[in-house]
């Protein structure tokens, strides 16, 4: 008995002693009383003012509120209180996630007094990964740790301190957490399509390159920014850290913009569109700006005006791509694909912060980085995509280009090739892919000449040329008198044949003034495309020629086709005249 009272002498005694010495000053009562007003292990916090003492907050019990959702929308300062009776003796760091306050204190009190870190400025705070994440080390008290008091001093967000937390010290990195290692090595990964659009812009001379290549850099800003990697070459305050990190994500969603204005295909994308893309990007910009010059005056309004700016963002880029979407346009559906995730975590903070509560954050740091690098390596392989169409383009410009050279390769009636081009470029026409050849001769042609003259004829024969729709997939040659071929390649060379066929007949009823109703026969040899063997254009043309008599005798007006399958001699077998077997 007699004991029990030494000890409970010397605890007052030793709490005394702490309170004369100690900044805080805390009495005994207070933790006799504390342990009535709070669970244990419950995470409480009060709103406080400067130059109350913590004897003070603590004694007034009305103040605290132990419910997570409930927090001022405004306070001078926010006092947290961790219960730590009973847990496990560690090293602690108090962790804060808030990106705005002044200054943060940790008290820590234990069984035989008090210890405190001191006033901690935000400039003066370590910084970690993401950059505004702050960590302040937990003192060690006199005796067994039961309480850790978390004071903040001008929170911008009061709200936002329910991320405070209390974790061991063995988790923090000395030089590098695993999250900033794997945002340095995504940063190294996104330096790459740079040097690859760099490289391109010097081929193509085409701006989608350089926007391409500034959204790429600016994912790498933003990733290293974000991930506080930059104290670990720069020394930099926090604030500037905090204005790379805002900046470089407003200016990188408004170079997608612009990116996706210039890369869509010409022809997909109309005006009205491409001026919406190009308008959300400067939006973009503009908000980066507007919400670094006026956050400290007016922080809450920034707020709403920056998430409404990114609403209208969004439905914008939406509705820029829908168009070009419908019209089949390939770039979009790459690009489509890279804003869904990015699209989807904006989506939710959005929501968040217009709907549930400004104040509110929603943790999406490591997932922000996987969609940068998402959207950075998925436009990459379209740009890549879009290189190998140009190129293709070009090669067919090119042999069109060839094929026009002489204009004595030109048939003067028509306007089409004639055949004499045929045998010489037939190779080069394989090569690029121009694998199906059709003949079609017109029917009964002989009777309009013999009832309406041969300039009527050749009237007909003129039509019959505009029918057939020569573009850059189908080749069209008068092969002479009223017989035509068509060098088709791609996908459905067979369905546009046909229907070529069947124009022939409406464009000269659209077009003439006769009653004679023009038809045409066909047949058409289609040739593996991937057959790294070929034949000659005089043995295609003589089996199409026979497909084409066979219509003639099953009635004309209509079509006989036949697919061709390279069997590949196996090695060392004999090749009669070194040409491939073909069965239909």
């Amino acid at each position: 008995m007699c004991g029990g009272k030494i000890s409970a002498v010397l605890t007052l005694l030793a709490l005394a002693a702490a309170a004369l010495f100690a900044d805080v000053p805390v009495r005994a009562q207070d933790f006799a009383a504390q342990d009535t007003q709070f669970a244990p292990g419950s995470v409480c916090h009060a709103s406080a003012r400067a130059g109350e003492t913590y004897a003070t907050i603590i004694a007034d019990r009305g103040r605290w509120v132990c419910d997570a959702g409930d927090w001022p929308d405004e306070a001078e300062q926010i006092v947290l209180r961790f219960d730590r009776r009973g847990a496990q003796a560690e090293a602690l760091n108090a962790t804060l996630d808030a990106r705005y306050f002044k200054a943060v204190e940790v008290l820590a009190i234990g069984t035989l007094g008090s210890a405190t870190t001191g006033s901690v400025d935000w400039e003066d705070a370590a910084v970690t990964s993401p950059v505004w994440t702050t960590q302040v080390a937990v003192p060690t008290p006199p005796g067994e740790l039961t309480e850790v008091m978390v004071r903040v001093d001008g929170p911008r967000l009061p709200a936002r301190l329910a991320s405070v937390s209390l974790e061991p010290a063995s988790l923090a990195a000395p030089v590098a957490s695993a999250g900033q290692i794997m945002a340095a090595i995504l940063c190294g990964l996104l330096l790459a399509p740079v040097l690859f659009d760099l490289g391109l812009f010097r081929v193509l001379r085409s701006s989608f390159p350089i926007y391409h290549a500034a959204f790429s850099l600016l994912a790498v800003i933003q990733t290293f920014a974000v991930a506080g990697l930059i104290p670990l070459f720069v020394a930099v305050s926090r604030d500037t850290q905090i204005l790379i990190a805002s900046l470089s994500f407003d200016f990188l969603a408004g170079a997608g913009a612009l990116f996706a204005a210039s890369f869509i295909e010409p022809d997909k994308l109309d005006d009205r569109g491409r001026r919406l893309l190009v308008g959300i990007g400067i939006l973009a910009g503009l908000v980066g700006v507007v919400r670094t010059v006026f956050w400290e005056a007016y922080p809450e309004q920034i707020i709403q005006f920056y998430y409404l700016s990114y609403a209208i963002f969004m439905v914008g880029l939406l509705v820029g791509l829908g168009h070009p979407l419908r019209c089949g346009s390939r770039a979009t559906y790459f690009l489509l694909a890279s804003y869904l995730p990015l699209i989807g975590i904006g989506l939710l903070r959005i929501i968040t912060a217009l709907i549930a509560d400004p104040q509110l954050t929603v943790e999406t740091v490591t997932a922000q980085h996987l969609a940068l690098g998402w959207q950075v390596v998925l436009t990459a392989f379209a740009v890549a995509d879009r290189f190998v169409i140009i190129k293709r383009e070009r090669d067919s410009a090119r042999t069109a280009a060839q094929l026009l050279e002489r204009a004595s390769e030109r048939d003067v009636l028509t306007g089409l090739y004639n055949r004499r081009i045929i045998p010489e470029r037939y190779d080069q026409l394989r090569a690029a892919g121009f694998s199906t050849l059709a003949v079609i001769d017109l029917d009964h042609f002989k009777k309009v000449n013999d009832t309406y003259g041969h300039s009527k004829g050749d009237e007909v024969l003129r039509v019959v040329a505009k029918a057939l729709e020569p573009n850059r997939d189908t080749v069209v040659i008068r092969m002479g008198g009223e017989e035509f071929a068509l060098l088709l390649r791609g996908r459905g060379a067979l369905e546009r044949a046909e229907y070529r066929r069947l124009a022939i007949t409406r464009t000269v009823a659209a077009a003439m003034d006769f009653d004679h109703r023009v038809t045409a026969s066909m047949g058409v040899i289609e040739v593996p495309q991937k057959d790294k063997y070929s034949t000659s254009f005089d043995a295609l043309y003589e089996r199409a020629d026979r497909l084409l008599y066979d219509a003639k005798s099953a009635g004309r007006d209509c079509t006989r086709s036949e697919r061709l399958t390279a069997f590949i001699p196996r090695r060392g077998t004999e090749r009669r005249k070194r040409q491939p077997a073909f069965a239909t």
